[in-house]
C-alpha cells in the first residue's frame, strides 16, 4: 500500500517536472520571438529613416575614376537649387549657368561658370534681385517643365557634359515642349546649369 502511494508521488513529481521545463521552453521561445521582432522594426524603421536622410541630404552612389555623378538635393528655400556633384581629378570641370536659351539657339545662352575642384561638391544656384536695378531676373510660375539630374545618383563618362538644371519656366510661347533637335521659338526663360570639362569659352 505504502509502496503504491510512493509510486505515484513520483510520477507525479516527474510530470510535475516535465510540465515545468515545457513552460520555461515556452516562455524562452516567445521571448525570443518578441525580441526578434522589435529588433526587425527597429532596423526597418532605421532603414527608412537613412532612405529619408539619404533623400535630403542628396547620397551619391560609389561611381568610378572614370565617371563624374550628380544627384538632385532637397531645397527648403524659394528659386534655390541645389545639387551634389563629384568629379575626378583627370579632367578639370566648370558649371555654367543661365535663365535663357534664347530663340532658335540649340541650348542657354551661359552668364558665367563655376570652377569646380576635384571630389565631392555642393553647388547652390539662387535667383536673386539684381542689384544694378532691383528686378528679378527670372519672371515667376506655377508651371515648370522640369528636367537635368533627378535625386538618384547620375553618372557620366569623364569628358562628357551633364546637365544639372533644366527647368523650364511654362509662360507664353516658351511654353512650348522641345522635341528632339528643335528649338524655342521665342526666348525660353528658366533655370539652366550643366557641368562641363572647363575647356575653352563658355
Amino acid at each position: 500500500m505504502n509502496g503504491g502511494s510512493k509510486l505515484t508521488h513520483a510520477r507525479s513529481n516527474r510530470w510535475g517536472r516535465i510540465s515545468i521545463v515545457g513552460l520555461l521552453t515556452a516562455l524562452s521561445f516567445v521571448a525570443l520571438a518578441s525580441a526578434y521582432s522589435i529588433t526587425l522594426a527597429r532596423l526597418r524603421s532605421a532603414a527608412a529613416e537613412v532612405r529619408r536622410l539619404r533623400n535630403e541630404t542628396g547620397y551619391l552612389e560609389p561611381s568610378s575614376e572614370d565617371q563624374v555623378a550628380a544627384v538632385r538635393l532637397v531645397s527648403d528655400q524659394p528659386m534655390t537649387y541645389r545639387v551634389r556633384i563629384r568629379v575626378p581629378e583627370a579632367v578639370p570641370y566648370r558649371v555654367v549657368y543661365s535663365s535663357v536659351w534664347p530663340a532658335d539657339a540649340t541650348g542657354p545662352k551661359w552668364n558665367g561658370a563655376l570652377p569646380i575642384p576635384p571630389g565631392e561638391s555642393i553647388i547652390i544656384l539662387r535667383v536673386l534681385k539684381d542689384q544694378r536695378d532691383e528686378r528679378w531676373k527670372i519672371t515667376g510660375s506655377h508651371e515648370w517643365l522640369r528636367s537635368g539630374v533627378p535625386r538618384k545618383t547620375s553618372r557620366s563618362p569623364v569628358g562628357q557634359s551633364m546637365r544639372l538644371f533644366d527647368d523650364r519656366a511654362l509662360v507664353g510661347e516658351g511654353a512650348m515642349m522641345l522635341y528632339g533637335d528643335s528649338t524655342p521659338r521665342g526666348n525660353m526663360i528658366g533655370i539652366f546649369a550643366e557641368l562641363q570639362p572647363d575647356v575653352g569659352a563658355i
